[in-house]
């Protein structure tokens, strides 16, 4: 029996109940024993969540995980560890024969990644920052039989379309589902193109345009996005935030995401949120998701979060590229970090150069003073009770990394001994 299904690039979360017993101790990582609350398999999305319907408390903290998490952007790809599955291979995960590539050239594809994204990471799959708390895979199934729990990948089949059809047909299901939509617009080609499409439909002004300015310098896309919104006859919504608001939204991000963040960016994802929210938006169209699908990027460090960070705002979060027609279109066609597919369907529907030519801009938000938020003491006090190396936090990744983890496992209410 199925007991649930995780899509390719993991937007929707997974989680489900483990004995804390043999998890870490060399035994299949793929098979670990469940645990069985009234006959049933707990699962669900979140940790907290989770662990709360089942009526069960938090494990141990899962200190090979925790590692993992903080070792990314810190150096190449994951070497592994023990128990762990590496992130460093997408295409297997997915099920999915590329066309004409091979093991060099996969290579070459992830070193052609923009710097400012991260394709893989020492962090292990399917584990979280509790050893009795396991994540499904993206792309695979959580499967009950008759010897156990099994985890499956769940293979998605290539099948060429219309990339402009499919993914208007996306938008139009969306508009459909009788909720306030709005589209999250950033000033990059893919939310433009999802801001032309709706031009095509003919609704640009019935579906406002959020826009996030932050004034920050190479941190702030409000003027291009509002050049593109003007140029399309979009209704806009500013909204005004400071460096600050980050800082104060960090642990209510952390809440929400449950692990340990790198950067403040993500955060930007809750701030949109909770304004649509306060407008009474139900839901929101967006453009994540396309970078990882043309870069066939399986690690689930970024879109299970901005998901969760919607959701936490009560916003429904719809990315078009990530919709099963449109990601089926996309894989039958070779990895493409420069995304020059849609560079050509932007051209077709006449969006400026700067967008179909120009190169693509990182997106990391930049340093910001974290000294509300993170104690030192704690933190160093937590590297001891996890038998850690004492961080000096003296980088920026550093600290964002410590405090969210804490954070995170005081909202876990995991147990730690001095």
């Amino acid at each position: 029996m199925i007991v649930g299904a995780r899509d390719p690039f993991g937007f929707e979360r997974l989680h489900y109940l483990v004995g804390e017993e043999g998890l870490l101790g060399g035994g299949d990582a793929a098979e670990p024993q469940a645990v069985a609350v009234n006959g049933a398999v707990p699962w669900g999305s979140g940790i907290r969540n989770l662990l709360q319907v089942s009526g069960g408390a938090a494990g141990e903290a899962d200190v090979d995980a925790i590692r993992g998490y903080l070792s990314e952007m810190r150096g190449g790809q994951s070497t592994g560890a023990s128990g762990g599955v590496r992130h460093d291979v997408r295409e297997a995960s997915l099920g999915i024969c590329m066309p004409g590539a091979n093991r060099d050239e996969q290579r070459r594809d992830s070193q052609a990644s923009p710097r400012h994204e991260i394709r893989s990471s020492a962090r292990l799959a399917g584990r979280t920052v509790l050893r009795n708390v396991r994540a499904v895979p993206p792309g695979h199934m959580l499967e009950r039989t008759s010897s156990g729990l099994r985890v499956h990948a769940r293979p998605i089949a290539p099948q060429p379309g219309d990339l402009q059809a499919l993914l208007r047909d996306a938008i139009q299901r969306v508009l459909a589902s009788g909720q306030r939509v709005a589209l999250a617009l950033s000033g990059g080609l893919d939310s433009a193109l999802l801001l032309v499409l709706l031009k095509e439909l003919g609704v640009q002004q019935d579906i406002p345009a959020y826009i996030l300015a932050t004034g920050m310098p190479d941190y702030c896309e409000r003027d291009a996005a509002l050049d593109i919104a003007q140029r399309l006859g979009a209704r806009v919504k500013v909204v005004q935030v400071t460096g600050p608001d980050f800082v104060r939204a960090l642990p209510r991000a952390t809440r929400c995401v449950e692990e340990p963040m790198f950067n403040l960016h993500p955060v930007a994802k809750l701030l949109l949120a909770e304004a649509m929210a306060a407008d009474g938006i139900q839901a929101a169209l967006s453009g994540d998701g396309a970078d990882q699908v043309m870069r066939r990027d399986v690690s689930a460090n970024y879109l299970p979060l901005c998901n969760a960070l919607f959701g936490a705002a009560s916003v429904r979060l719809h990315a078009p590229f990530i919709d099963t027609a449109v990601v089926q279109h996309l894989i039958s066609l070779p990895p493409d970090p420069g995304k020059q597919c849609l560079r050509d369907l932007g051209s077709t529907l006449g969006l400026p150069d700067r967008l179909v030519r120009g190169p693509k801009r990182g997106r990391l938000a930049p340093a910001m003073d974290l000294s509300s938020v993170m104690d030192r003491g704690r933190i160093l006090a937590l590297a001891g009770m996890l038998n850690l190396d004492a961080p000096t936090l003296d980088t920026d990744i550093e600290r964002m990394q410590w405090t969210t983890l804490a954070l995170t496992l005081d909202h876990l209410q995991a147990p730690l001994q001095p």
